[in-house]
């Protein structure tokens, strides 16, 4: 089932490119009146981490905020970080991190620290989520509703191989501590359109009056392709519904911004990664909402 569009598609201005270098994946936080932001691994960082006076910047790398890795992760890149303040004031990080090296599959930890800016230190002697029959699992995110319950979705990467196993978007509730399980986990959304080529990733999941929204990517990430899309229900345990059309596509920009993709949400912000030759650079967008679906200027 899909939501007929409500909003009549329009191109739009490409917005500006608030950091213009490789910060791919990009999470965002505010801490009083400073943002922070943390990508996937680039320019020697495990965990890049910027910071800025405000959303549209100036903004300034200030280096790597996972100074040390995890014993159980191999060699390779770590994705889409996802950083939230716990209720103990704590900062907790989710990541996904290779098991064996960069080509293998990949499974998501936590670390935490005291400050934003880390440094964040490893929490276990292994991942959180690390099912290899399931292609491992990729882009962590953390949500807390508002009665205060703390979850965490992530994506088990069925579509990394040519296996042909489902791509499934999970919520997982957690204790407060963020890294204890409650519960089963409850699917939301899986890998069920052709516009998707068998790829959804990258989710956050936002709270309305009216209903959940859950923003998610879709498509190859490695090209003009790759997309960011949302699915709505009025309640957690779901059923949840993909809208008929994406939120944001390269064509959405005129083009000027490539694959839109690794989507976070702040606010009225809307921070997501486009691809500029070789490398993927942060931009921000504002979000808008009408009768509580979501628009982009």
């Amino acid at each position: 089932m899909t939501l007929p569009l409500l909003l009549t598609a329009v191109l739009l201005a490409p917005p500006a490119a608030v950091i213009p270098t490789n910060f791919p994946d990009p999470d965002v936080i505010r801490v009083g009146s400073t943002y922070y932001a943390y990508s996937t691994s680039s320019s020697g960082h495990t965990v890049p981490v910027a910071s800025a006076p405000s959303a549209t910047g100036p903004w300034t790398i200030r280096g790597d905020a996972l100074l040390t890795k995890p014993k159980w992760a191999g060699q390779g890149g770590f994705w889409a970080p996802d950083v939230s303040r716990r209720a103990d004031g704590r900062y907790l990080m989710y990541f996904a991190a290779p098991i064996h090296d960069d080509f293998g599959p990949r499974c998501i930890g936590a670390a935490l620290a005291d400050t934003p800016l880390g440094p964040f230190h490893p929490l276990g002697d292994g991942p959180l989520v690390c099912d290899l029959r399931e292609g491992g699992a990729i882009d962590p995110a953390s949500f807390v509703d508002t009665d205060g319950k703390r979850y965490l979705l992530y994506k088990n990467d069925g579509n990394r191989d040519e296996s042909n196993k489902p791509s499934i978007i999970w919520l997982q509730e957690v204790r407060p501590d963020g890294v204890t399980f409650t519960g089963p986990r409850r699917e939301l959304i899986r890998n069920d359109r052709p516009d998707e080529h068998g790829v959804i990733e990258a989710p956050v999941l936002v709270k309305r009056p009216t209903q959940y929204v859950l923003f998610y990517a879709g498509g190859s990430y490695t090209g003009n392709s790759y997309f960011t899309g949302y699915a709505t229900s009025p309640s957690l345990a779901g059923p949840f519904t993909k809208a008929a059309k994406p939120l944001m596509t390269t064509d959405t920009f005129a083009g000027q911004v490539q694959g839109p993709g690794g989507a976070d949400v702040l606010g009225n912000h809307m921070f997501f990664h486009g691809w500029v030759g070789n490398t993927r650079w942060m931009y921000r967008t504002t979000l808008t909402w009408e009768n509580d679906h979501p628009a982009v200027r």
